[in-house]
C-alpha cells in the first residue's frame, strides 16, 4: 500500500506537453493510503450528467474537506509563461 504520511508536502500534476498542470503545494495533515482514498472519492462521486467525471480539483477539495490536506501557509505559485520563458512579475503581493 502506498501511504502518504503526515507532514508531507504534496502537489498534484497531470497532463502532457502544453497541457501539463500542477496543483499545490498542500500539507498532508492526516496519513492516508493512496488507493483507499481514491476508491473512497470515486465511490461518493455523483455525476450531474453523462459527461460529468471526477477531476483533480474536486479530488483536492474532497481531501481538504475530509481533513487529509490543507494549503501550505505563505506559499506562492509563480507563473512562468505559456510556451516561452516569460515570468509574470506581480506588481504587489502580500508578504
Amino acid at each position: 500500500m502506498a501511504k502518504i504520511v503526515e507532514g508531507t508536502m504534496l502537489s498534484f500534476s497531470g497532463g502532457e506537453w502544453s497541457d501539463k498542470w500542477t496543483n499545490g503545494p498542500f500539507e498532508v495533515i492526516k496519513e492516508f493510503d493512496q488507493q483507499e482514498t481514491v476508491d473512497a472519492f470515486r465511490a461518493q462521486f455523483q455525476p450531474e450528467d453523462e459527461w460529468d467525471k471526477p477531476d483533480e480539483s474536486e479530488f483536492a477539495a474532497w481531501l481538504t474537506l475530509n481533513n487529509f490536506i490543507r494549503d501550505v501557509p505563505r506559499s506562492y505559485n509563480w507563473y512562468m509563461g505559456g510556451y516561452d520563458f516569460e515570468p509574470v512579475i506581480a506588481a504587489d503581493r502580500a508578504s
